[in-house]
């Protein structure tokens, strides 16, 4: 490898990094509840498009969404993650044991701790919430909505040890423990992206397998690298160091569509990120993603976010002002 090959090879963007450094965690809330039994509250899908999460740290529950066969067995240690969804769901510790409503369970609340039950033995789960500031979309289509991670799944020590910390420090929240709390959310969520990826459960066509596999992974990670770059489906095939025929046909086939599509369609993310933070004008967010003329990146911006970016910037700001950021 010559030094420009090195160079360029230390500056590669990782596409997951990619994906979260345009993120941040907003709304950040918990409740831990000490429930000892029987015990069961049911929670509303009212609070909108969230990523919602229950840690059990001590015990055991079951979870029940509506339909009765998406019922999950949760053990000591094991995380489960709803993601941008809004169904509403259920955590007891037995089938027949007596259901309220969370709204009942959460005036019992001392300093982000609810104790409720019958007395009997003890269950501790963390149950928190987020919402992300963008990148919904590929978030909501490249996992699932659903996510169950198990302790016996060989969990990697550092992805336990961000649970640990978010079990103690929901225990004993100090000063500036929300701020503590919502870092541990995007470590969390990390983590369990990447524990996910390398299980079995995950599906073999999708963005996650495109990123794991070594041929389209130099392709994918080159474009979030050099959006600003003239790229062709003949260089990315390079990248991937396969044929321009058998690289097209393997991205769509796993990504479900072309080279420049998805080349495309991240290229507005990522100048959407850009528009919103106020961090740049029209025309150097489309220089930043490779378009030198300002009506034809409009004009590409419109069809895949439906919106102008001048009028996407004002809805941006709309949303900003109403969450008092």
């Amino acid at each position: 490898m010559d030094l420009d090959q090195s160079s360029n090879a230390r500056t590669r963007m990782d596409p997951l990094s990619d994906l979260f450094g345009s993120m941040s965690i907003q709304e950040a809330v918990y409740k831990r509840l000490e429930a000892t039994a029987p015990w069961g509250v049911q929670y509303s899908g009212d609070i909108g498009p969230r990523i919602r999460f229950v840690l059990v740290v001590r015990g055991s529950a079951l979870l029940r969404f509506k339909n009765p066969r998406r019922t999950f067995s949760l053990a000591c240690g094991d995380l489960f993650i709803s993601i941008l969804s809004y169904e509403p769901f259920t955590l007891m510790d037995h089938p027949r044991s007596t259901v309220v409503d969370s709204s009942e369970v959460l005036r019992l609340e001392v300093n982000g701790v609810i104790h409720y039950g019958g007395g009997g033995p003890l269950t501790t789960l963390v149950c928190g919430a987020f919402g992300l500031s963008t990148f919904e979309a590929p978030i909501s289509t490249i996992l699932p909505r659903l996510l169950h991670l198990r302790l016996e799944q060989d969990r990697s020590h550092a992805f336990q040890s961000v649970l640990d910390l978010l079990a103690a420090e929901t225990a004993r929240p100090g000063i500036a423990s929300l701020c503590l709390i919502s870092s541990l959310y995007e470590s969390m969520f990390v983590y369990a992206i990447r524990a996910y990826a390398s299980s079995s459960a995950a599906p073999p066509k999708g963005w996650l397998a495109a990123i794991s596999d070594k041929h389209l992974s130099k392709a994918i990670e080159a474009m979030h690298s050099g959006l600003d770059r003239n790229w062709s489906v003949e260089s990315l095939a390079r990248e991937a160091r396969m044929s321009r025929s058998a690289f097209a046909l393997k991205f769509r086939a796993v990504l479900g569509q072309t080279p420049l599509e998805y080349l495309t369609q991240w290229r507005m993310y990522k100048a959407g990120a850009m528009i919103r933070s106020n961090s740049a004008s029209f025309s150097e967010a489309a220089l930043a993603v490779g378009y030198g003329s300002e009506s034809s990146f409009s004009r590409v911006f419109r069809r895949e976010m439906g919106v102008a970016p001048r009028e996407y910037r004002r809805q941006c700001a709309l949303v900003q002002s109403s969450m008092g950021e």
